[in-house]
């Protein structure tokens, strides 16, 4: 009986090991699809807009969450028609994307 419990514990265990030596064979991933890339730019402008407008943290305490993937952005803040409006335009690679702040509606993704 034992026999065959620990065998197939082994076998088990064979399989269970399988999927790791085949990721571990594995070509490491490519550079991110366009779209990947887009949608990011996305995110990041709208995630900054919330931050900094409705939630009144700093820049610095904003820019933090976003740490290591802000480093490849550039991100600009437009503040001069605050209080009623503000802007953050966020540039990854090629790809542009602009949310905007206002009283009525908080921050929006328009780009």
């Amino acid at each position: 009986m034992w026999r065959k419990w620990s065998g197939n514990l082994f076998a088990s265990g064979l399989l269970a090991l399988t999927p790791m030596a085949r990721a571990a064979d594995a070509p490491p991933p490519g550079p991110p699809s366009p779209a990947v890339v887009k949608i990011g730019a996305a995110y990041v402008a709208k995630q900054f807009c919330s931050c900094l407008f409705l939630t009144g943290r700093s820049e610095t305490s904003c820019r933090a969450e976003f740490k290591p993937q802000i480093d490849a952005t550039r991100v600009a803040v437009d503040r001069h028609a605050l209080p009623q409006r503000a802007k953050v335009s966020v540039t990854l690679g090629p790809f542009l994307a602009e949310a905007i702040y206002s009283r009525r509606y908080g921050c929006v993704l328009v780009k």
